[in-house]
C-alpha cells in the first residue's frame, strides 16, 4: 500500500474512534508492522512493511493499535483489548500473519543443504538449520554473508564456535547403528521401552521414527538395538 494512501487512512481511522489528538507516524521498523505509543499519543507504521502489505493487512494493523490507544498499554493483548479490537473491525490477532510479506534482513545464514535464513542484526552466536536437524548440529552450522559479502563476525562470536567445535564428538558405544535398524529407548520416563526406527544418527543423537510418524531425538546412551 502507498505511504500516502495509508496516512489517509490512517488519520481516518483515529478520528473514526476519538483519537483525533493522537498522530500518525512512519518509521523504519522491518519486524513490526505497527506500534502504540500510548506516553506520546502516537500510532506508528513501519514505512517498509506498509508498502509491501495490502490495504487489508494495514487497516488491521491499524485497528490493532487503535484498540491498544484506547483500552490503554495495561491491558496487553488481554480479553479486554481483544473485545475492542474485535468492536472495531480488527482480527484481534497478536501478530501478522505469517503469510504477509516481510523484509528480509542485511545478514543472510545458508546451510549446507541451501536453506536460507535472515537477520537484521549480525548473529552474536552460532546457528545451526533447524530444517536439517531439529537439535544443535555443527553438520548444519549457516555460514553468513552481509549485502551478499563474506565478512569476520565478531571476537564472541568465534570464541563460541571455538568452544563447540573443540569438544569432543560422542560417539555410542559399540558397532555404530545403522539408518533402519530399530532402537529401543532405555531412558527412564515416558517413553522407555518405545521402539523406533533410526531413520538419522546426529553428532549427538539418534533420531528414532516411531508409530504414527512421530520422531524422537535420543542421546547415544540412551537407546539400544533390538536383537
Amino acid at each position: 500500500m502507498q505511504l500516502t494512501a495509508a496516512a489517509h487512512l490512517g488519520r481516518a481511522l483515529l478520528d473514526q474512534h476519538g483519537l483525533r489528538d493522537w498522530e500518525l507516524v512512519f518509521d523504519r521498523a522491518k519486524r513490526r508492522a505497527g506500534i502504540c505509543r500510548e506516553t506520546t499519543r502516537q500510532i506508528g507504521l513501519s514505512a517498509p512493511l506498509t508498502e509491501l502489505h495490502s490495504e487489508a493487512d494495514v487497516r488491521d494493523t491499524l485497528l490493532h493499535e487503535v484498540a491498544h490507544a484506547l483500552v490503554g498499554a495495561r491491558h496487553g493483548h488481554d480479553r479486554v483489548w481483544q473485545a475492542t479490537a474485535r468492536r472495531i473491525g480488527c482480527s484481534a490477532e497478536r501478530c501478522m500473519s505469517p503469510d504477509a510479506p516481510s523484509v528480509d534482513g542485511a545478514w543472510v545464514g545458508l546451510c549446507g543443504a541451501a536453506h536460507r535464513v535472515t537477520r537484521h542484526r549480525r548473529p552474536e552466536r552460532p546457528l545451526t538449520c533447524r530444517l536439517c536437524s531439529t537439535t544443535f548440529d555443527v553438520a548444519h552450522l549457516f555460514t553468513w554473508t552481509h549485502h551478499g559479502r563474506s565478512v569476520a563476525m565478531t571476537a564472541g562470536y568465534d570464541a563460541h564456535l571455538r568452544r563447540i567445535l573443540d569438544q569432543p564428538a560422542l560417539v555410542p558405544a559399540g558397532p555404530p547403528a545403522r539408518v533402519g535398524e530399530p532402537m529401543r529407548v532405555i531412558a527412564q520416563g515416558r517413553y522407555e521401552g518405545v521402539v523406533g526406527t533410526l531413520v538419522k544418527r546426529g553428532r549427538t543423537r539418534y533420531h528414532l521414527e516411531v508409530r504414527g510418524g512421530g520422531v524422537l531425538t535420543v542421546p547415544f546412551s540412551m537407546a539400544e538395538r533390538v536383537s
